[in-house]
This record gives C-alpha cells, structure tokens and sequence, in this order.
C-alpha cells in the first residue's frame, strides 16, 4: 500500500482509516524509496490493529528500464538502510529538476515550486510531475503527461539513478529484511528472475491486482521451483485506475506466517 508520502493519495492516517476498516490481519505500507509513511502509521497503532510490517519498494535498475523489489521485515532504524534511502531522495530531486527543464524547453511553463507543491513534502516522482501539469491545465487529463511527455520514451523522460538489484539486496539483508521482486506481471519482469534469485532474492509477490489466477498460479510454482516464499497485496495508491483497493487481494494467511518464520530464522 502506498501513501502521500510517495506516489498514493492518502495520508498515512487516511490509509490506516481504510486498513480498519477491512479488518486486515496484517499490512505494509510499502512507499516508493521512502519508510515515512510506514513510520508514521506505526505511531498510530493501537493494540487492536492489524499487524503491521516495515516495507518499502524499491526502485532498481536494468538494462532495459526500471524494475521494483519490495523489502519487509527490515530494521527501521538501521543507520546504513536510512543513509541509503536519504540519498535516494536527493537523486530522485535532482531527476525531477532535469524533467522540469526539459518540459520547459519544449515550450511548457513549469517549475519545480509547482511539482513540490503538488507532492506537498512527498518524495518527488513522475505522478507529482503528472498531477502539476494536469492542475496548471497544460494537459487535459493525468495519463496525457506520460503520453506525450514523461513516459519511458518521451521527450522529457529521465532515467533514474537507482540502486543496482545486487545493492538493493544487500542493502535489506544488511538490515534483516527480506526482498521480494514486485508484480512480476507488469512489463515480464519475471525473466529476470533466475538472475535475482542467485543474487539473494527471498520472494515473489505472486498476488497482485494486475495478475489473474493463470498468473497466480504461474508464480506460485516458480516459487516453488527457486525456493522463493509468496507474498501478496493490493499495491494500493487510493487514485483512479491504478491497482487494486485495499483488501482486494485475499492473500492466504500461510504466507505471512511462511515470512514471519523465515525471518526468525534469519
């Protein structure tokens, strides 16, 4: 699930709101590159919530565009894992003042005041850049800025300066955490899994709201297969269009207690 803190509408409140109301037996909060939503929805608990894990979904590199992992179960206050994502953020700035730049070269009018004001203290990314264009009516709705402008392969488009896989792995077991490579489904990163498994992978997020059953079943035997144990959830950003709701995916409770022991074991 994600909050305001990156790319989703809700506050962490708001989402925590949402998450009793569906009477979950656990959740993450899973921000891009960030764990101040996390943290701040673990002041929020009372004894009567859902258990909540530490997670952040991490933004890696390949060599033909961006691919997600997902950490859990990592220690909050690792000095090394904090620096990391503090670094992260200040990349991500500076990716975000080049986009502007080049939005403007090609005759918008767009400044960076404006993309912060939209993110309003969030972790800057292409949603931010998206929503700012969109609310300056200088695109006639969200999706026409990745369209024309930001998308992969558009003309303001900007690489990320992201972890490499092998980073990003190290850099959660470093911390005790577990990584999961993220809806495998969108844009067949899955072929890339052989490769992070021998890197250290733990898991495969097998339900997402973009997999069907076929696809479900698909990861669960390759799971199987690498020895990889089975994660799930909504991926949650509360905008339209974009995932699932919260509570969508019925993830069995087995596989959180599968994570909970491997972790022990750790």
């Amino acid at each position: 699930m994600h909050t305001n803190c990156s790319d989703g509408a809700k506050t962490p409140s708001e989402l925590l709101a949402i998450v009793r109301s569906k009477k979950l037996g656990a959740f993450a909060v899973t921000d891009h590159d960030t764990i101040d939503g996390y943290l701040a929805i673990k002041e929020m608990l009372t004894p009567d919530d859902p258990i909540l894990l530490s997670g952040v979904e991490l933004s890696v590199s390949l060599e033909d565009g961006d691919m997600h992992l997902l950490a859990y179960l990592f220690d909050a206050e690792s000095r090394e894992f904090s620096s990391a994502l503090q670094e992260f953020q200040v990349k991500r700035k500076e990716r975000g003042l080049k986009m502007v730049e080049k939005l403007n070269g090609l005759g918008l009018q767009l400044t960076y005041a404006d993309v912060e004001q939209t993110a309003d203290g969030s972790v800057v990314g292409r949603p931010h850049i998206a929503q700012a264009l969109h609310r300056t009516k200088q695109i006639s709705f969200y999706e026409e800025a990745f369209h024309k402008y930001i998308g992969d392969n558009g003309p303001a488009y900007v690489a990320k300066e992201n972890f490499t896989p092998k980073d990003a792995i190290d850099l959660v077991h470093n911390a005790g955490g577990v990584v999961v490579l993220a809806h495998p489904g969108i844009n067949n990163k899955e072929k890339y899994l052989e490769e992070l498994v021998e890197l250290g992978l733990d898991g495969i997020e097998a339900y997402h709201s973009s997999h069907k059953m076929a696809d479900v079943d698909r990861y669960k035997h390759l799971a199987d297969r690498f020895r990889l144990f089975i994660t799930g959830g909504s991926d949650f950003h509360g905008l339209d269009g974009r995932h699932g709701s919260v509570g969508s995916q019925k993830v069995p409770y087995k596989y959180f207690e599968i994570l909970l022991e491997k972790t022990d074991k750790n």
